[in-house]
């Protein structure tokens, strides 16, 4: 139908441009995702001191002084204990530094003088001797039967007793180790040992 004037006109359609078609994007490559290690410190241990030549040879010589001192005690040990029991027995046989109890002994002095008796031990400087007895000489002039003008002048000891002397003594004496020469264990089927005998019997 005709319009006039006014038609108006028609609209052109709108058209739609054309849409760029999406370009297709190339497919990316997972990426690797990278585990990452813990670090690990490395700790350097410390190496032991190796020892010195000096320091070995002396802890062998310590090894070694180790035996040496429990043997040396070892043998120490055994002659203390030796020396208690030989000391024990002769202490108890009476025969301490050859001294025989059940006997009397002949002391010689430095000075010439003999003396009989009976010997202990006092200490390291000094000895007692106990019932004492000492010889004594004698002369006595004899007269030959056959010639009554020679005589003969003998001397006969005799055994006396400590104690008779004009000064009492007391029947002990100590005497110091510095003025004795030597001492002797007298028999018991000696003169002297038989001299004391028949002095101390009863008549």
């Amino acid at each position: 139908m005709d319009e006039g004037p006014f038609r108006m006109s028609s609209r052109p359609e709108r058209t739609e441009p054309d849409k760029p078609e999406p370009q297709s994007k190339p497919a990316e490559e997972p990426k690797q995702t990278t585990v990452k290690k813990p670090v690990e410190k490395i700790v350097e241990k410390p190496k032991p001191m190796q020892r010195s030549l000096g320091s070995r040879r002396l802890g062998e010589t310590k090894s070694f002084k180790k035996p040496l001192i429990f043997g040396g005690a070892a043998v120490v040990g055994v002659v203390v204990l030796v020396s208690l029991v030989w000391a024990l027995i002769a202490g108890l046989s009476g025969n301490s530094n050859g001294i025989d109890s059940k006997k009397y002994q002949a002391v010689f002095f430095t000075n010439g003088q003999v003396y009989f008796g009976k010997l202990q031990q006092v200490n390291d400087e000094y000895m007692k001797l106990t019932d004492i007895y000492y010889l004594q000489t004698q002369s006595s002039n004899t007269e030959d039967s056959k010639n009554p003008q020679e005589t003969s002048s003998e001397g006969s000891p005799t055994l006396i007793k400590l104690g008779s002397e004009i000064h009492g003594p007391e029947d002990e004496m100590i005497i110091s180790k510095e003025q004795v020469l030597f001492y002797e264990n007298l028999k018991t089927d000696g003169k002297v040992a038989q001299s004391i005998e028949k002095y101390k019997s009863p008549n």
